[in-house]
């Protein structure tokens, strides 16, 4: 297969894989031969820092001196930013020919009776034969929607379970309350493997906590944690007495470093790895993360963050206190657009609205009568690079830019100064 090929094949199972249930994709990876259960997995669900949390506990593996792979969801603009392995990304060649591999598979599923597999089913089988392929001890994985019958949740014995903070997001698909939300997410609990978990709203964690005992899975709540410093170069903060520096930048990511924290130190406590402070230390002072509030330019210092959700947006409102700043914003119709317009746009000294691209993108017309709604002023400019080209025009000394919103337009925009050599 050369790209094209896979392009059409990812395509045509996005139309053709609809059924969401576990039943595909461990048919797919049978006819893989299983490479899952070569893995040592660390599975990471939630619905805020789950990326965030991921990275963390990559970066430290790999400071330790181990072999590891990071699979994460969605990509900024290309498919190949989902699979991080050694401290690289997949290749062009290696993404094709993995892909053959489960082209070939998931033909064979079909012909024995299996329903077609989804996109995401296909890119997460990818994920666990690539690791394997590479002979990796560890797989970081990040769960793409809910956790019980997302596709990444095919393993039978990961070495923990992770739960970021939860809040109210695909209602359509999870629920409409917070315990619904949290029975999905705690799908991902297995038998007497460790479960840590962030700090929960009240329903939630009752939720967990009856899930976690049914599992007779030992119930960690990554809780305390100081934080000392906040700046656009990461946090500084204090847990059990000791000292850490987290290169993302919000304070919302002392949560996500305490969690990472933790599960690490479960991990060692569980003799599941060997890793010492100055390791753990070292690896998450040196974690890199696109698009959480990334600089991408300096001369006028351009920010890109994926904030889709009130909580990711209240987390941008801490960081830019007593700042001037220019947004540029576009957002998906299935978000809380509503939720987080209220917080950010009154943080702003101009707002240029734009449409991200996908057809569940909100028109930028609409977004601008919604920001008119809230008492401000508007631009707007339905081309991306044309509205970065506006931003970048107006801003004045000591003032800077932040395309916020949506993963899709931040990974337009992050193309539009650092192109890439692969669009896929």
């Amino acid at each position: 297969m050369n790209i094209k090929d896979v392009i059409e094949f990812l395509a045509q199972s996005y139309t053709l894989g609809r059924k969401f249930r576990l039943e595909n994709i461990r048919a797919l990876l049978r006819e893989l031969g299983d490479p899952q259960r070569r893995l040592k997995v660390i599975h990471v669900a939630g619905t805020n820092g789950k990326g965030s949390v991921c990275a963390a506990l990559y970066y430290m593996i790999l400071e330790a001196g181990y072999s590891a792979g990071f699979f994460s969801s969605p990509h900024l603009y290309s498919y190949l930013e989902r699979y991080r392995y050694n401290g690289k990304q997949i290749s062009e060649s290696d993404f094709c020919v993995m892909m053959e591999r489960v082209k070939e598979a998931v033909e064979a599923t079909v012909a024995k009776g299996s329903d077609h597999p989804t996109e995401f089913e296909i890119l997460t089988a990818l994920a666990y034969l690539f690791f394997e392929a590479k002979g990796l001890e560890y797989a970081v994985m990040e769960v793409g929607l809910g956790g019980r019958l997302d596709a990444t949740n095919a393993i039978e014995e990961p070495i923990a379970t992770v739960i970021t903070p939860l809040s109210l997001e695909h209602t359509e698909y999870l629920g409409h309350t917070i315990e619904e939300i949290a029975r999905e997410k705690a799908g991902i609990i297995k038998n007497n493997v460790p479960i840590i978990i962030a700090p929960q709203p009240e329903g939630a964690m009752r939720v967990i906590e009856q899930i976690a005992s049914e599992m007779h899975a030992p119930l960690i709540v990554a809780d305390g944690g100081e934080l000392l410093e906040n700046t656009f170069e990461g946090i500084r903060l204090r847990l059990r007495e000791k000292e850490y520096h987290f290169s993302l930048a919000g304070s919302h990511q002392l949560t996500n470093a305490v969690l990472a924290l933790e599960t690490m130190e479960v991990l060692r406590k569980n003799n599941c790895i060997d890793i010492d402070e100055e390791e753990i230390r070292k690896g998450l002072n040196n974690v890199k993360w696109p698009g959480r509030i990334e600089k991408i330019n300096d001369s006028p210092p351009v920010y890109i963050d994926g904030a889709h959700n009130p909580a990711a947006a209240l987390a941008l409102q801490d960081m830019l206190k007593g700042k001037k700043a220019i947004a540029v914003l576009g957002m998906l119709a299935e978000k809380d657009v509503e939720g987080v317009l209220d917080i950010l746009v009154p943080m702003f000294e101009q707002i240029i609205v734009t449409r991200p691209v996908g057809e569940r993108a909100v028109e930028a017309e609409v977004m601008a009568s919604m920001v008119r709604e809230r008492g401000r002023e508007v631009i707007v400019e339905k081309d991306i690079e044309k509205a970065m080209r506006r931003a970048m025009s107006l801003a004045q000394e000591g003032e800077i830019i932040l395309a916020t919103g949506s993963f899709y337009l931040i990974g337009e925009v992050r193309e539009l100064f650092h192109p890439s050599r692969r669009n896929i």
